[in-house]
């Protein structure tokens, strides 16, 4: 899925004037996962300018954010904020089918479906093996990363990819 048909719908929207609740079976999310984590969007030439896309998820032990940043340096210096939102999260632990752990996100507006999973793991690039945090909405797996890289790039059409609203 692209552009708007993949919202990762993290939202505490008001219902018929009710606020609806998080679970209240959630599991503690590991201190690992928490943090702020970089997603590589893409990047394009405007008028003999290059700009580089970014999206930087904060995850935290309630709550996740997201934030779509640009830049012009090739550096990924002076990152500019241009949009975010944020949303009260609960996670549930689970182990998939490879017996890796993974956690499942949960939202006050889609309290009985998770909104997506997330996991650690490792990629190698540049000879140097890196940490990720690899976010998965149903259909494809997007890489984070500790600081802005230029790695596995998610692609124009998820620029808003995460929509939040508190």
């Amino acid at each position: 899925m692209r552009g708007k048909e993949f919202v990762f719908g993290l939202a505490g929207i008001l219902l018929g004037g009710a606020l609806l609740t998080v679970p209240a079976q959630a599991d503690a999310l590991p201190s690992q996962y928490q943090g702020t984590w970089y997603g590589y969007i893409s990047s394009e030439k405007s008028h003999h300018v290059r700009h580089y896309d970014f999206s930087k998820i904060t995850v935290k032990s309630k709550r996740i954010s997201f934030d779509y940043l640009s830049t012009t340096n090739a550096r990924f210096k002076n990152l500019k904020w241009t949009w975010g939102a944020s949303s009260l999260a609960t996670y549930k632990a689970k182990k998939d089918k490879k017996n890796r752990q993974i956690y499942k996100i949960y939202l006050p507006v889609e309290e009985d479906d998770a909104v997506a999973k997330i996991r650690l793991g490792t990629v190698t690039g540049t000879g140097a093996s890196k940490q990720v945090l690899i976010l998965n909405e149903g259909y494809e797996n997007l890489y984070l990363f500790r600081q802005p890289l230029r790695s596995h790039p998610w692609g124009i059409g998820y620029e808003d990819s995460l929509e939040l609203y508190d």
